[in-house]
């Protein structure tokens, strides 16, 4: 009985292949499914080895038959997941072109980015060997201005992942079921696209601590970000990694912060004496006219500046310098002065309460 079957499908897979051959790609579609449908009857009615063969044989018939179908087209997949994103709101994901190089300073930050993300993508077979797991996700805290934001996507350049950008507010819905709808298609949307990061800015503002006074929506929505974020983790080889930063990691949820959903969490502070000198370098490094500026003069009188600060004494200084040049038609170079009158009219954007806030939340975690 066995020999009359195996005699059939053979005859089906080569029926098969012989339309597909001839650009009858529906025929053979057909004719594939059906070889598969029979093969694996057999397989069910098989033992031991020969079982575990057929199995694996019904499996890649199904695997042609897929590709013959668009399902398995790696083309198809990523233009269904930016589809998905497109449904969203969500920009079309890329692959940043930021590099570690770029981020000033932060080394220790690095180091941990680069031990509990980088290598395990990077080093797969070898983080099997020793056990090391790669999913779930990572939560990025610290006072405003910092470069979150640009870390992330230093991340996404390193192991070449799409870099998905998520506004909460995309997301967000009070019609029933949408708002945990709307995560979950995210999530597909993700798999389709990977490897790729989620990176969730704000991310207290989509899970907030559930209290009685929050809407039902807000809660649901909690809920299937858990469920999501936890599944990641027995997805492994879907190359999927969830980031997600935030001013206030007070104001997340508890259920957030758990083992086996953000695992990681990392403390981003203010740039210190290195990092703000390094963050002059390289905002001015692209101006023609910049000589002789005393960067460790910048960086001493710029504690608790933060990188955004930073950026925009650049660009105002520039701007100044540029529109005096505007007005008296001669090209002079950007001074240290230029930098030193506008760092003298703005504050620093982290205090010293902000930052004690920072530390008793460390200590208490």
């Amino acid at each position: 009985m066995d020999n009359e079957k195996i005699t059939e499908i053979n005859n089906l897979l080569e029926n098969a292949i012989k339309m597909e051959s001839e650009g009858k790609k529906k025929d053979a579609s057909e004719m594939y499914m059906l070889t598969y449908k029979k093969l694996i009857e057999l397989a069910k009615n098989s033992h031991g080895k020969l079982k575990n063969e057929r199995v694996k044989q019904a499996d890649i018939i199904l695997k042609t038959y897929k590709s013959l179908n668009g399902e398995d087209n790696t083309d198809n997949k990523i233009s269904r997941g930016k589809k998905i994103l497109e449904t969203l709101n969500i920009e079309e994901p890329e692959i940043p072109k930021v590099t570690f190089n770029d981020v000033a300073g932060l080394e220790n930050v690095k180091t941990e980015i680069m031990s509990k993300i980088i290598y395990p993508m990077r080093y797969k077979e070898l983080s099997k060997e020793y056990d090391i797991e790669f999913g779930g996700g990572m939560l990025l805290y610290g006072p405003p201005g910092t470069g979150k934001t640009f870390i992330v996507k230093a991340i996404a350049n390193e192991v070449k992942a799409n870099f998905i950008n998520v506004n909460p507010s995309s997301l967000y819905s009070q019609w029933f079921g949408q708002f945990e709808k709307n995560i979950s298609l995210l999530f597909k949307a993700a798999y389709l696209l990977s490897p790729a990061i989620i990176f969730f800015d704000e991310i207290d503002t989509l899970v907030p601590k559930r209290s009685g006074s929050e809407s039902d929506a807000a809660k649901r929505g909690v809920s299937q970000l858990l469920t999501e974020v936890g599944g990641l983790t027995s997805e492994k080889d879907k190359n999927i990694f969830i980031i997600a930063a935030t001013n206030n990691p007070w104001e997340v949820d508890e259920a957030v912060m758990r083992p086996g959903r953000f695992d990681v969490k990392i403390y981003v502070p203010p740039p210190d004496y290195e990092s703000r000198k390094r963050l002059f370098e390289l905002k001015l490094s692209k101006i023609k006219y910049v000589n002789n500026i005393n960067y460790d003069k910048l960086s001493k009188v710029t504690e608790r500046y933060s990188g955004a600060d930073i950026e925009f004494i650049c660009k105002k200084s520039v701007q100044n310098v540029f529109m005096e040049v505007v007005k008296s038609g001669t090209k002079r170079d950007i001074t240290t002065d230029d930098l030193i009158n506008v760092i003298s009219q703005i504050k620093p954007s982290i205090d010293e309460t902000m930052l004690k806030r920072y530390q008793s939340y460390i200590m208490s975690m």
